[in-house]
């Protein structure tokens, strides 16, 4: 995806840090590309803006389930089992 507009840093360049960035797992100069880009174009500053809030309703939504006692030991218990064999 572009804009046709021409930018420092290429929306597709952008486009392609978005999860590491909505993940907050990027800084330095590449946070700040990404920033600047998303200031200076409308089009990908939208697309990140609704992976945002679609990413924050999942994480809303989502059902927390209470894991059975025990399951944890007998789940690692078999895997360390099978590296075993």
């Amino acid at each position: 995806m572009s804009c046709g507009n021409p930018h420092q840093v290429p929306c597709v360049k952008v486009l392609s840090l978005m999860w590491v960035y909505l993940d907050d797992e990027i800084d330095g100069e590449p946070r700040h590309e990404v920033v600047h880009h998303l200031e200076e174009c409308p089009p990908c500053a939208d697309n990140f803006e609704a992976e945002r809030i679609i990413r924050t309703r999942i994480r809303q939504t989502r059902v927390t389930t209470s894991t059975p006692e025990g399951l944890r030991t007998r789940i690692v218990t078999q895997i360390q089992s099978a590296i075993r064999d």
